[in-house]
């Protein structure tokens, strides 16, 4: 995210999606108002409001006697207002230092929940946020607290939130996670109880093993087969899962990040494959990944849609360290980490007695890379989650 805020900070602007404060406000309410805005701005990527930046786009950072709100602090008060349908935007707020200034970044989510607007008047100490109305952001402009999002705008909120302006294949990243109203047979095939044109088919051949760790290197290889998922009979996406049948696990085949590799003209040597495996958030991988797991059991807990990841039935003997990141950004922000700290990687890698004592090459290299995937998942979460 650093990389991000320089290059924000260097385009001496302002956008629909970032905004710059030269601290905090010191009225909860404009801050409230600036928020309504950011998230109801139609833009498919996250919102920011950057504190520590002059009007001058120069980065002067937060002073020690500046009155700072935590993240707490900002949520605590979001849960006091009166929001329609009790949707609140979610919100997170980090600390960076940049040339030695502190500033503070608040990450608004992008979400299909636009839009966002009370159901009650605020006010205080003369400032205002009303109810029933619809904040936006156009360019580098909030709407007024006295106005509202002009009616194209508003139109365009409701079509996101009704998914009215989605084609059929990303209607389905939705719809898979509308669980309760799947309807299978018992064998391989699933229709979508409100809307019948979409369907689920599951493809009865199977592959088994493969050439990574965790399809080779471990007690039970799994078996591979499609997930069809179609429209009126038209194939949308077609989605290769994985199953370690004796572990009652399933989900569909990670996505890929090559971080390095022995020919990779990185600077960074090795002898293996180092591999990032991951699921994206709002992708339609995940929401088949969610989709499965919710069906596997009758009550989901947290760690039903979390990492590492393994079986939900029985006490679990398989541990997939695999990551669930936000979008490529996120994933950039690791790989870089990781690649940063490589160092730390090789020498806790030839120090481990385990993998020093095998002989086979082909076991050397499936215990390699699933330490490098462990040691990866670990850094990951203690750095960038």
């Amino acid at each position: 995210m650093l990389e991000l805020i320089r290059q924000l900070v260097l385009e001496k602007e302002e956008g629909d999606w970032w905004d710059f404060k030269q601290k905090h406000h010191s009225n909860f309410l404009d801050l409230l108002h600036d928020i309504l805005c950011m998230a109801n701005v139609i833009y498919q990527g996250e919102r920011y409001i950057i504190f520590g930046v002059n009007d001058d786009y120069e980065i002067i950072g937060l002073k020690t006697d500046d009155v700072r709100r935590t993240q707490a602090d900002i949520l605590n008060s979001l849960r006091t207002k009166s929001f329609a349908n009790h949707k609140i935007p979610s919100v997170k707020l980090d600390t960076f230092t940049i040339d030695d200034k502190v500033i503070d970044v608040l990450t608004i989510k992008n979400k299909t929940e636009k839009p966002y607007y009370l159901t009650k008047d605020e006010n205080k100490k003369g400032t205002f946020v009303r109810a029933g109305v619809v904040y936006s952001r156009l360019g580098d402009t909030n709407t007024p607290k006295d106005s509202c999002a002009n009616p194209y705008e508003i139109e365009a909120m409701w079509c996101e939130r009704l998914g009215l302006n989605k084609k059929a294949s990303e209607r389905f990243t939705d719809i898979l996670l509308d669980y309760k109203n799947w309807k299978y047979d018992g064998i391989n095939k699933a229709f979508y109880d409100i809307d019948p044109d979409y369907t689920i088919e599951i493809d009865g051949n199977e592959e088994p093993g493969g050439k990574f760790w965790w399809e080779e290197g471990l007690f039970e290889k799994p078996d591979k087969f499609y997930y069809l998922l179609k429209y009126k009979s038209v194939e949308l996406h077609k989605i290769l899962v994985v199953r370690f049948r004796s572990e009652n696990l399933q989900l569909p085949f990670p996505m890929i990040e090559y971080v390095t590799y022995p020919d990779a003209k990185d600077g960074h040597k090795t002898d293996m494959y180092c591999d990032l495996f991951y699921f994206e958030k709002e992708s339609i991988r995940f929401s088949l990944f969610k989709h499965i797991r919710a069906l596997e059991v009758e009550s989901l807990s947290d760690k039903s849609f979390s990492s590492p990841i393994e079986t939900q039935i029985k006490p679990p003997i398989i541990e997939l360290p695999f990551l669930i990141v936000d979008n490529e950004r996120h994933l950039k922000t690791i790989t870089t980490q990781l690649l940063s700290c490589f160092s730390d990687f090789k020498e806790e890698r030839n120090s481990n007695t385990e993998i020093a004592g095998i002989d086979d090459p082909a076991l050397k290299r499936h215990a390699s890379e699933r330490f490098f995937s462990e040691w990866a998942f670990r850094v990951a979460h203690e750095k960038c989650m």
